[in-house]
């Protein structure tokens, strides 16, 4: 994410791991046309282990094809002479944010300089384009408006979008699904504890990467190494502190994070490595590559954070898995409110089969955290479940399971 003042910067504790190719330290990089460039135009699947390139996403040197995202028509890259217009290329100004939606299998991102969110569909035999063209995306006016500048994007555990201007004053939401919707949140608020270190400071704060957790809560390391948590409900951004034992040069443009829960950041000035964050401790270490890596202004992948229990390994979960898990409709069960606010649901029962079952919560690895068993002995029912004021505030799953361990009922459910 950036060009030289550009602060671009990656991640924080965090998700990792596999994209669409089910591989824990691959991700899509943002590059130039080679190691040490900083021309932000070609898009790469790496590996970051190694810093190989494993798959040329979109290159420079080819001629798109490039459609309006809302009418799907064509939008023209040539001219009659069937002679390329660079002002209209995917990349033309460089991009220092993306962020990989698994679910529909698109990269989304914008150009810097120009407010437009745009995607490349991975679907078909080859990239296809897509501009939403005539609709704002950021407040930036040109390339010298840096402040506005969007250099941060991620896929929240919501399935929504989430981009961030450099100065946190526009946290944009897009959503994925059918009809795309494209709002600005507003800007973010310190959190009073973060002291002299502002969400909004140019020298610590601008730049970097996002990546969200599977709480809801998306995370911040700016190009200058500083990591915020921040709530996209109260817009409010609490410092967590600085990454310790990177190069006094390098900055954090780029992040993902692997299984094991550590951050995988890449430079946009340094081709020496990438290194694997703590995301305790914040502490970094260098993975060892035997040949110099691609500096990078983004990274991606699919992955949401998981918190570290006291007696769990830290690890990550993919967007799409926790998007995907398996719902079971049945019409005779519903459950309210959701999202859970008062620390109690209810579950309403209807014309259920009578008999014995369980109310199971489970999270998002699929442990079950709270079951409570209910006998069904009446046409129309309502049971209420407490949530232990110990759980984590987040995304879980709840079911409702038969004498035979059988699913009869399950959906997402938010606790707030």
């Amino acid at each position: 994410m950036v060009r030289r003042s550009l602060l671009s910067i990656t991640m924080l504790a965090l998700v990792v791991a596999a994209t669409a190719q089910n591989t824990s330290r691959k991700a899509f990089a943002i590059t130039g046309g080679q190691k040490g460039q900083s021309n932000w135009t070609e898009v790469r699947l790496i590996d970051l282990s190694t810093g190989a390139e494993l798959q040329t996403i979109y290159s420079s040197s080819q001629v798109p094809q490039v459609f309006h995202a809302r009418t799907g028509k064509p939008i023209a890259i040539t001219n009659d002479n069937n002679v390329r217009n660079n002002s209209n290329m995917p990349f033309s100004t460089f991009s220092a944010a993306c962020a990989y939606d698994s679910k529909h299998d698109r990269l989304y991102y914008t150009p810097m300089g120009i407010n437009q969110l745009r995607y490349i569909d991975m679907g078909g035999k080859s990239p296809r384009i897509y501009y939403f063209e005539g609709e704002a995306f950021g407040q930036t006016a040109n390339l010298q408006d840096e402040a506005n500048h969007i250099t941060r994007m991620v896929i929240g555990a919501d399935g929504n979008g989430y981009a961030l201007s450099n100065d946190g004053n526009h946290l944009l939401r897009f959503t994925t699904g059918r009809k795309p919707i494209i709002s600005d949140l507003g800007n973010l608020v310190d959190d009073q504890a973060n002291g002299g270190v502002s969400i909004h400071n140019r020298c610590s704060s601008w730049g970097g990467d996002m990546i969200a957790d599977a709480f809801g809560k998306l995370h911040l390391i700016s190009a200058r190494q500083a990591v915020f948590e921040i709530n996209i409900d109260s817009r409010v951004a609490t410092f967590k502190g600085y990454i310790s034992g990177l190069p006094a040069n390098y900055t954090t443009n780029g992040a993902v994070v692997d299984d094991e829960g550590k951050v995988i950041v890449g430079s946009a000035v340094s081709t020496q490595g990438y290194y694997s964050v703590d995301l305790q401790s914040l502490k970094a270490t260098k993975l060892e590559s035997k040949e110099k890596v691609f500096n990078t202004s983004d990274l991606a992948n699919a992955n949401l954070a998981l918190k570290k229990e006291a007696d769990q390994k830290a690890s990550a979960v993919s967007a799409a898995a926790l998007l995907n898990r398996q719902i079971v409709r049945n019409d005779n069960i519903s459950v309210y409110p959701n999202p859970v606010t008062d620390g109690t649901f209810r579950l309403y029962f209807d014309n259920q089969r009578q008999g014995k079952y369980e109310i199971q919560l489970l999270d998002l690895t699929g442990r079950v955290v709270s079951s409570q068993s209910i006998t069904i002995g009446a046409k129309a029912q309502v049971e209420d479940m407490v949530v232990s004021s110990n759980l984590a505030r987040g995304m879980y799953l709840v079911k409702v399971v038969d004498g035979r361990r059988k699913a009869m009922f399950s959906d997402k459910i938010l606790i707030q």
